[in-house]
């Protein structure tokens, strides 16, 4: 990874325990993102998301780093703030490390650039369109599933993960080839990785099996299969809950031979034992919509309920907190109007709830804000039509729609994805929004915007931020633990406009909310 030769030089000695901390600085590829030249910079050191300073020192540019007192601890970080005069123009931070009196030289990497640009790194990960990423316990990134671009049929196995810590980029134990899977964090202090669902694109089979990875351990205890007929799904959803529990949901039983399957309502837990075995278990609650009782059967038109490639969002961080279920097809492949509100304590839907979209719409992004209320973005119609129109979700409210200053109904703006973009939120509470396509088929774009909520009035407002170094539509982003945001993959457009294998790019955002 490139480093900043400017700062080789930079070193911090703790006089009275005689350790030393030696930072690495990693800097982008692309000048655009480059945080040189910068008149001065600050250093802080600080626990990590504690606002106080315990050691803070500014130096002028090119000036060797010297900082004496450095604390023990088991939680600190290093905040890195470059400026032109007196405005702050980059800026970067370490993931947590320690500094013990034991010998040990901590070596935290630090990625220091332009705020609010992308960068880029010279590491280039798999080309993977569709593919999952993941923040994992430690604040590394992970990526997973997905296809070759442009060929769903052609899964990736393949397990990626990139340590900012490290600055590093790792191929993990591979898994099963398929299309269709979801994953997510399983499990809290002794986090794993689940992979759940999805079908052979060769036989059209569901994968009936649960795989667990758990990044931290050594290449030969990574990876663990748990057979269960129950997950052979496609659409389905996966959301962790507090408690380290994943709920799955929904989703389509692939029929072999078929090019529909059977629409699923079932609700499924996925639980981490102590001793690391996998437990999956059907739930009593089941989907209620599209309601049976409202439906008139026809040979062409199926009542039942059910429903796939739609959202379950976590409403709050609160043990037993509702998972929103929102969007989706049902058996017709017709968009669901109705939200329904899983409640995890009683292992049920709530029976009085009754909150309908503005806009039906499914393989949409669906996004919680600071206050707890849900974003809604992009997405699919009733007539296939991609949505540009945004709603937002509460418990209050339900789902209601912005109106623009200029008039009419608040949209996304005309160069922003609709379908195939990805939504990440901040360490600020707001939402990066990059890249994807306009309609199915279109090219990938290079646009970001970032979704933020104004706590005075309720609004949402979208603003422009820096473009992608490359256009980039079904790839993959997450927070790490420095605050960036990892991009990778995707249906990626090289400088000459043809596909191609393209650089991790991360984002970095104000040091608001970053301690």
């Amino acid at each position: 990874m490139k480093r900043a030769a400017l700062l080789v030089v930079l070193g911090a000695c703790a006089a009275d325990t005689g350790v030393q901390l030696t930072p690495i600085i990693d800097v982008p590829t692309n000048d655009t993102a480059s945080a040189f030249p910068i008149d001065s910079y600050t250093v802080v050191i600080a626990h990590d998301g504690q606002p106080d300073d315990l050691v803070s020192a500014t130096f002028q540019a090119g000036e060797p780093m010297q900082i004496d007192n450095i604390p023990f601890g088991d939680d600190l970080v290093i905040h890195m703030f470059g400026r032109v005069g007196t405005s702050e123009v980059a800026y970067g931070r370490t993931c947590k490390f320690a500094v013990r009196a034991d010998g040990r030289v901590p070596a935290p990497h630090l990625w220091f650039s332009r705020l609010v640009k992308f960068g880029s790194l010279e590491a280039r990960p798999i080309a993977r369109e569709g593919g999952t990423a993941l923040t994992f316990d430690d604040g590394s990134g992970l990526l997973l599933g997905g296809h070759v671009p442009g060929d769903p049929r052609d899964s990736i196995d393949q397990v990626e993960r990139f340590d900012p810590a490290a600055g590093a980029y790792e191929t993990l134990h591979d898994v099963s080839p398929r299309s269709g899977a979801v994953s997510a964090i399983l499990g809290t202090e002794d986090a794993r990785v689940a992979v759940i669902g999805g079908k052979d694109e060769t036989t059209n089979q569901g994968a009936g099996f649960v795989e667990v990875i758990d990044a931290d351990r050594t290449t030969n205890r990574q990876y663990e299969k748990f057979d269960d007929s129950q997950m052979d799904r496609i659409g389905l959803s996966a959301t962790t809950l507090t408690d380290g529990r994943v709920i799955a949901i929904g989703g389509e039983t692939p029929i072999a031979g078929e090019t529909s399957g059977t629409i699923s309502d079932k609700v499924t837990e996925v639980a981490l034992e102590d001793g690391g075995t996998v437990v999956v278990r059907e739930l009593r609650a089941k989907l209620s919509y599209p309601l049976v009782s409202a439906c008139t059967p026809s040979p062409t038109h199926k009542c039942v309920a059910g429903r796939k490639n739609h959202t379950a969002t976590r409403l709050a961080d609160d043990v037993g907190s509702p998972v929103l279920v929102a969007g989706g097809l049902d058996a017709n492949d017709e968009p669901i109007p109705d939200a329904e509100l899983f409640k995890p304590l009683a292992e049920s839907f709530s029976p009085n709830f009754n909150a309908k979209m503005v806009v039906p719409r499914s393989n949409h992004r669906a996004v919680r804000l600071p206050d707890g209320s849900v974003l809604i973005l992009g997405g699919v119609d009733a007539a296939g039509q991609p949505v540009d129109t945004i709603e937002q979700f509460s418990l209050d409210s339900g789902f209601t729609k912005f109106t623009d200053p200029n008039g009419g109904d608040k949209k996304l703006p005309a160069n922003a994805g609709l379908i195939d973009f990805t939504a990440t939120t901040l360490p600020d509470g707001r939402v990066l929004i990059t890249g994807g396509r306009r309609i199915d088929g279109g090219d990938p774009l290079n646009t970001a915007y970032i979704a933020r909520l104004d706590p005075f009035n309720g609004t949402v407002d979208i603003v422009a931020t820096d473009r992608l170094q490359y256009p980039r539509a079904g790839h993959q982003a997450t927070l790490l633990c420095d605050g960036t945001v990892l991009l990778s993959g995707g249906d990626a457009r090289l400088p000459d406009g043809s596909s191609g294998q393209t650089p991790y790019e991360r984002y970095n955002p104000p040091s608001l909310g970053r301690r």
